[in-house]
């Protein structure tokens, strides 16, 4: 009989193992829409800082051109031909690993447009504009970034604005 008082039986009981389970459940329901936030968030950062390192790259660029008495905007005189390296002219190639260059033109065929397609997200683009391609000089240029819920944002332009942009791409498959 003091056998038995003493011996006490070890373990959880069905109620408490379906508890923790419940409020194991509730704290995976609240945390995955907040991860996939944040991925789409990052993403959206990623595409911002981009289009800033190119934006400084344009104006670099602009800046030494002037010194040598052209002022131009870098533009790519390749197109997209095999070997082109103007998806690296304005950044560091690790910069742009991840993210898929093409080549473009507005619809009046004087703007050139460079564009960046985020792989991991085809929803995400950075585009670089410049202009007047044709008139041999390159005085305006507009570099933006394009998502699903904002076709247009940006984030530094010399005389270059949305209406004149239209016929480059935009977010997806897109164009403005």
């Amino acid at each position: 009989m003091i056998r038995k008082l003493m011996k006490k039986d070890s373990g959880f009981t069905l109620i408490e193992l379906i508890i923790v389970i419940a409020i194991i459940g509730v704290l995976a329901t609240l945390a995955v829409p907040a991860f996939n936030n944040a991925t789409k968030s990052a993403r959206v950062a990623s595409a911002r800082a981009l289009a800033s390192t190119i934006n400084s790259g344009v104006i670099q660029t602009y800046i030494t051109n002037q010194t040598t008495g052209a002022a131009d905007f870098p533009h790519d005189t390749d197109d997209s031909g095999p070997g082109n390296d103007f998806k690296t002219a304005l950044v560091d190639a690790s910069t742009v690993a991840g993210w898929t260059y093409s080549h473009s033109e507005a619809d009046d065929n004087t703007i050139q447009g460079h564009s960046w397609l985020l792989d991991a997200d085809n929803a995400i683009r950075v585009v670089y504009a410049v202009g007047d391609i044709t008139a041999g000089n390159q005085t305006r240029y507009n570099v933006y970034f394009s998502t699903a819920e904002a076709a247009f944002t940006s984030v530094g332009s010399q005389n270059l604005d949305e209406a004149d942009l239209a016929g480059l791409p935009a977010s997806g498959d897109g164009k403005l």
